[in-house]
Parts: structure tokens; C-alpha cells; sequence
């Protein structure tokens, strides 16, 4: 076998960032249990969760991070907004009245059609051809947008003191969503942004 035809290995998660993430999935876990984001005081949680995005997006620039993201195709990077089927959750205990319909109705139903779009594109296949990257920037700017919409709102019914809140979504078993996903999948879409950018340059001294 010559070197040209030998193919470097896939890079692999970094051991640092698999305790890090184990240590804030476990951190988000016990903030929801204990009650403690509930009863931190506006803007608390607003602030952590705004740090936990930064943290983020600012681990994706870490070399050995950002190899085995870039490493991933851009649909498996779409494919993981499948996860936001869970917005059917607000839905339904909006319907039980247990959260405020507001939050509701704008988180829940975004999530739920970024998920559904995120299937189409992932069996649309890679984003190869121009129309195909545009859509999949619409997209992409479709559901960082309801992300955006979505925490805009819960801190809307909070500075309110709407009744039903958002307390819910601050405790087990869904503290995960705002405190570990959603800093999650705003970096994936800033990520996905640069590499569908990245793959519509054109290639010089081809």
C-alpha cells in the first residue's frame, strides 16, 4: 500500500471534551433537581444559559475539537435537530396547563418544524449544489431563529410573572432543554453556517 492510498483516520471526540460535557450534563442535572434555577432570581438563569452558549461555540474553535466537527458530514450536523421533537412536550403541557401557551405555541411548533424540515434535508442528501446549500441556509436560519424566539419569549413570561411560567422547563426533567441542548444546537448552527460558507468558495488552482 502506497502513502496515496492511505487514508488518514477519522479524528476522534477529544477525551477533555467527553468529561466536559459528562461534568455539565451532570452540573444541568442537579440545577434542575435541586430547584436551584428556579429559584435564581431574573436574569440568573438568562445569564448562565447565555454563558453556556458562549462556552460553546467557543470550544468549537479548540483544534482538536473543531477537526472532529469538521470531520462530520453536514447531515449528520442537520440530522441532530431531529432531537427537537421534543417541542411536542410544550405543547402538551401547554394543554395541561402547565406552561405558558405563549412560550408554548412559538417554541413548541418551531422546534417541531425545524425537525421535520432537518429530516427532508438529511434525505435530500449533501448540500452539493447551490440551490441545495441555499436551502439549507434558509433552514438553518429558520431554526437558529426559533431558538432565538423561543428564549426571548420564555424571558418575556418571566419578566411578566405570567402564571403558568416557564418553571417547567427549569426543572427535571426538562432543565436539559435550555441548559445543555439549546447552547448545543445554537453553536450547530453557527457551525453549520461556516461549513456550508466553506463549501461554497470556489476551489482555486483546480
Amino acid at each position: 500500500m502506497t502513502a496515496s492510498t492511505m487514508t488518514a483516520p477519522a479524528p476522534r471526540f477529544p477525551r477533555a471534551a467527553i468529561v466536559a460535557v459528562t461534568g455539565w450534563l451532570a452540573l444541568a442535572l442537579l440545577a434542575g433537581g435541586t430547584g436551584f434555577l428556579v429559584r435564581l432570581p431574573f436574569p440568573g438563569p438568562q445569564l448562565i444559559f447565555l454563558a453556556l452558549f458562549a462556552a460553546t461555540l467557543g470550544a468549537t474553535g479548540v483544534p482538536a475539537l473543531r477537526a472532529w466537527i469538521d470531520a462530520l458530514p453536514i447531515r449528520t450536523l442537520i440530522g441532530i435537530n431531529a432531537l427537537r421533537f421534543i417541542g411536542i412536550t410544550f405543547l402538551v403541557l401547554a394543554a395541561r396547563g402547565q406552561i405558558a401557551p405563549v412560550f408554548a405555541a412559538r417554541a413548541g411548533w418551531g422546534d417541531i418544524a425545524t425537525a421535520v424540515l432537518a429530516l427532508a434535508l438529511v434525505a435530500a442528501g449533501e448540500p452539493r449544489t447551490p440551490l441545495h446549500r441555499g436551502l439549507t441556509h434558509a433552514w438553518n436560519a429558520f431554526g437558529l431563529l426559533d431558538l432565538v424566539i423561543a428564549v426571548a419569549t420564555a424571558t418575556a413570561v418571566t419578566l411578566r410573572g405570567t402564571t403558568p411560567g416557564v418553571a417547567p422547563v427549569l426543572s427535571l426533567p426538562l432543565v436539559v432543554i435550555p441548559a445543555f441542548f439549546v447552547p448545543i444546537f445554537l453553536a450547530n448552527h453557527v457551525v453549520i453556517f461556516r461549513r456550508l460558507l466553506a463549501a461554497g468558495r470556489p476551489t482555486h488552482g483546480a
